[in-house]
């Protein structure tokens, strides 16, 4: 009986989250001001206590809030789940605040320093919500070429960052200011051989001076991917996550959000982008992502370049994606953990286990990956373990 209930509250909070998505976010939406909005629930204080964890897990906090702000008085939480709710809110605007200020004050030295980074993710996603403060931040991203590595390292450490030495395979960490500096000189890890030289190759093309674009973010003007490498990378780095470690709510709507900005470009160059995302092995995800975003997020599909239709593999794929973001991971496979240098044998072995189940799990949304990553992890884990026994 317990059990039955747990199930039913789970499948309530996950239901009326959604419908707070599409309120909140969803181009199509037409619940402007002023606008009666149709009955959605009438939650106890039980279940709205269920949806705001659910929302904090999926990294959606803030644009719930937004959507219950706009409910009739009768359908929102009561004062003290409000006030709960607000609370949590207020500490991630001070967190943005804190983030944007000591962000601004980093461009300043790399102005000094004449350096233009490459700004991925972060503030260029969160300037696309209703309201940019209430995107959680965290680490900053910045796409550096491997001749201006020293250089950016040398900037930051005039400013107090210390170096993470481990080896990775895409970025250097540093940590400044606050704040975890994540230096990429690969946009995103690819495991598979082939797929990683057309990646770095398609960087290499889209990153040069003329290709870039640039937008203002806290005063400053920083050059930022153009389209379609955006969406490629957005959709790479997602399958990144869904493959290696955690996907969330927020990271699909950060993928929504920026295929919405970019929709006439992307329309207009509709073919290379769909073959670009063929030759990398990313097109079963991208479209899986586009159905979430279609039947679960409001997004209409029509325009979108490689989603107007979807085939019944393309429903499946895109449901099974649905379930991996409400419940954290695939069913039977617990979320893959960050791999350490300094990991044990057997820890690797255990990894290596969780990553088979994991991958096998995903075979029928990312293929090329899933098959060729639990290789590619045995020879980088000789690689780094080489690396760090030489040190």
């Amino acid at each position: 009986m317990w059990t039955n209930s747990f199930l039913t509250m789970k499948q309530s909070a996950e239901k009326i989250l959604f419908e707070l998505l599409v309120r909140a976010i969803s181009p199509r939406r037409h619940m402007d001001a002023g606008e009666s909005s149709a009955v959605l629930f009438n939650f106890d204080r039980k279940e709205w206590l269920s949806v705001i964890a659910l929302a904090d897990k999926s990294e959606v906090l803030g644009l719930a809030y937004d959507a219950v702000l706009t409910l009739p008085k009768e359908q929102q939480p009561n004062t003290e789940v409000m006030m709960h709710w607000t609370a949590k809110i207020q500490s991630m605007e001070r967190d943005n605040l804190l983030y944007r200020s000591r962000l601004k004050r980093c461009f300043e030295v790399f102005e000094e320093h004449r350096l233009e980074p490459i700004l991925l993710k972060g503030l260029t996603l969160s300037d696309l919500y209703p309201k940019p403060l209430h995107r959680p931040v965290g680490d900053v991203d910045l796409y550096v070429t491997i001749d201006r590595q020293y250089r950016y390292m040398q900037a930051l450490e005039a400013m107090g960052g210390i170096v993470d030495n481990a080896y990775d395979l895409k970025h250097l960490s540093v940590q400044c200011c606050g704040m975890n500096w994540e230096l990429h000189f690969r946009g995103t890890s690819f495991y598979n051989g082939t797929t990683n030289r057309r990646y770095r190759l398609l960087e290499q093309e889209e990153t040069t001076a003329d290709a870039l674009y640039h937008e203002t973010i806290e005063g400053h003007t920083v050059a930022v991917f153009p389209p379609i490498l955006k969406i490629v990378f957005l959709t790479a780095h997602f399958q990144h996550h869904l493959i290696m470690e955690y996907v969330t709510v927020r990271q699909l709507v950060d993928w929504m959000l920026a295929l919405h900005q970019e929709r006439t470009a992307l329309g207009i160059a509709e073919v290379n982008l769909i073959r670009t995302l063929k030759r990398l092995g990313l097109l079963r995800l991208y479209r899986a992502m586009g159905y979430v975003a279609t039947r679960h997020l409001g997004l209409d599909s029509n325009g979108y370049a490689g989603l107007t239709t979807f085939t019944e593999k393309d429903c499946q794929r895109g449901e099974m994606l649905y379930a991996i973001l409400v419940n954290g991971h695939p069913a039977g496979c617990r979320p893959y953990r960050q791999r350490r240098v300094s990991d044990s044998v057997w820890r690797r072995i255990w990894h290596f286990h969780e990553l088979c189940k994991r991958c096998l799990a995903l075979v029928s949304i990312c293929p090329q990956e899933a098959l060729a990553t639990p290789f590619g992890f045995l020879y980088y884990a000789l690689k780094r373990r080489f690396v760090f026994l030489h040190e």
